[in-house]
C-alpha cells in the first residue's frame, strides 16, 4: 500500500496558542463568559474551517515558516500566501477548492482573533472567487422540478407493477420517494436524514407536517412546513409507508385502512436501520441517473426549486429564500441565481402541480384522482 502524503497538521500538533484560540472561538458561553465567535456554527462548518486552517499550518511547518509563538494573524503575509497558493496548485486542486481553502483560513483567523486585520486575506478571497471556475457547471445540471418528479413517480409506479416484493425493489422505491420528497420539499441533506415519524414528521388531520427545532437547523432557525397535498404524491408516499418501508423494517404490509406508522426513521436502510446521510446522497444520485440519465445530488434540488420559482416570476425570489431557509436574501441570490416557510413551500407545490396539471389528468378521465391512483396498487 502506497503512503499517502499528509497535507494537514493534526490538532494535537498545533501550536499551544492556536489550540487555545480555536477552543475559545468554538466554546459555548457559560455564566459570565462570552460565547466564542464560532460557537453558533454547525458542527460540519466547524470541522471544515478547522480542517482548512490545519492545512495552512501544515504548509507553514513543512516550509519551515511556522513560528509557534506568533499569533495566527502575524503569520499572514504576501510571501507566505503566495507560497501556500503555489503548494495548493502543485497538489492539483481545482480553483474553486483553492478558493475554499483561503476562505477557511480567513474564517478561522476571524473567529480566533476578532480584532485582527484581515484586509489582505479578504482581498485575496475576492480575487480568487472572481476567477474561480467550477469543475462542474451547475447550471447545466438544473432540471425542472416537474420533470424530476414525473421521472421519480414513474419509477415508483414501475416498481409497484413488478409484482414480487424484494429488498432490492423496496430500496429502489425508497430512493425514488426520497427524490420525490426533495423535489417538493428541498430541505438540507442532514434534515432529510433525520426525519423521524412521530417527531420531525407527523400525520394529523389528513396532513403531513415537518417540523425542525432551531438546534436541528444549520442556521439555528426553526423550520416548519406541510408536505404537498398533490394526490399522486400522497398516494405514493402512503404506498412507501405501508408497503416498502414495512418490508425494509421486516414488518408485514399495512392495509389501506390501518393507521400510518407513528415512530421510527422515515428512510430505512436494507438492514432495517435509519439510513445515513451518505447512503441517502448516493441513493438520490443512483435514482436520478437511472431515470433522468444524469445524477443529481440532494443539494442540487434546492437550486432546481429556486429556479422553478424565479425563472418566470423573479418576484418569487423571496419565496425561494424561505423555502431554502436562508436568513439573508443575498445567500439565495449568490448561490441560486439560476433561475413564512409554509406559505413558500405551498407556492412551490403550486408551481409543480400546475405544470403537472397542464399535462392532463392522472387518470385520463377527470374522475377522482386519489381513488384512481390507489387503484394502481390495490389488493393483489
Amino acid at each position: 500500500m502506497s503512503k499517502i502524503d499528509r497535507t494537514s497538521l493534526p490538532f494535537t500538533d498545533w501550536p499551544d496558542q492556536d489550540r487555545r484560540l480555536w477552543q475559545a472561538a468554538t466554546e459555548e458561553g457559560r455564566y459570565f463568559q462570552k460565547a466564542g465567535k464560532a460557537s453558533s456554527w454547525a458542527e460540519p462548518t466547524k470541522r471544515q474551517v478547522q480542517k482548512g486552517y490545519a492545512k495552512w499550518l501544515w504548509y507553514l511547518q513543512s516550509s519551515g515558516l511556522l513560528d509557534p509563538a506568533a499569533f495566527p494573524s502575524e503569520r499572514i503575509s504576501e510571501d507566505h500566501l503566495r507560497g501556500y497558493l503555489a503548494e495548493l496548485d502543485r497538489q492539483g486542486l481545482a480553483s474553486v477548492t483553492i478558493t475554499s481553502r483561503i476562505t477557511d483560513l480567513t474564517e478561522a483567523i476571524r473567529v480566533m482573533e476578532p480584532k485582527a486585520d484581515l484586509a489582505l486575506l479578504r482581498d485575496l478571497c475576492a480575487r480568487l472567487t472572481a476567477r474561480a471556475v467550477p469543475s462542474r457547471k451547475k447550471a447545466e445540471r438544473i432540471r425542472p422540478p416537474s420533470e424530476i418528479w414525473e421521472a421519480a413517480a414513474a419509477e415508483m409506479w414501475s416498481i409497484r407493477s413488478e409484482g414480487t416484493l424484494t429488498t432490492q425493489s423496496a430500496s429502489r422505491y425508497r430512493d425514488a420517494m426520497s427524490v420525490g420528497f426533495l423535489i417538493w420539499s428541498p430541505i438540507r441533506l442532514s434534515n432529510l436524514q433525520s426525519l423521524t415519524m412521530g417527531e420531525t414528521i407527523t400525520f394529523a388531520d389528513d396532513l403531513w407536517r415537518c417540523s425542525f427545532a432551531a438546534h436541528q437547523m444549520k442556521d439555528k432557525t426553526p423550520l416548519d412546513f406541510y408536505l404537498p397535498q398533490d394526490e399522486e404524491y400522497r398516494a405514493l408516499m402512503q404506498l412507501y409507508l405501508r408497503r416498502y418501508r414495512q418490508h425494509l423494517i421486516r414488518q408485514p404490509e399495512l392495509p389501506i385502512d390501518a393507521p400510518l406508522p407513528s415512530s421510527g426513521p422515515l428512510w430505512v436502510s436494507t438492514r432495517g436501520h435509519a439510513m445515513s446521510g451518505q447512503s441517502l446522497y448516493y441513493g438520490c444520485k443512483r435514482c436520478t441517473k437511472a431515470t433522468l440519465g444524469a445524477a443529481i445530488n440532494p443539494h442540487l434540488f434546492r437550486d432546481c426549486a429556486a429556479s422553478a420559482l424565479t425563472a418566470d416570476k423573479p418576484e418569487y425570489v423571496l419565496a425561494a429564500a424561505r423555502i431554502l431557509n436562508h436568513n439573508q436574501l443575498s445567500t439565495t441570490l449568490t448561490h441560486y441565481e439560476h433561475a413564512s416557510m409554509i406559505q413558500a413551500a405551498s407556492r412551490l407545490h403550486d408551481v409543480i402541480g400546475q405544470i403537472i396539471d397542464e399535462a392532463g389528468d392522472v387518470d385520463g378521465e377527470g374522475g377522482d384522482v386519489f381513488e384512481a391512483l390507489f387503484d394502481k396498487w390495490g389488493d393483489e
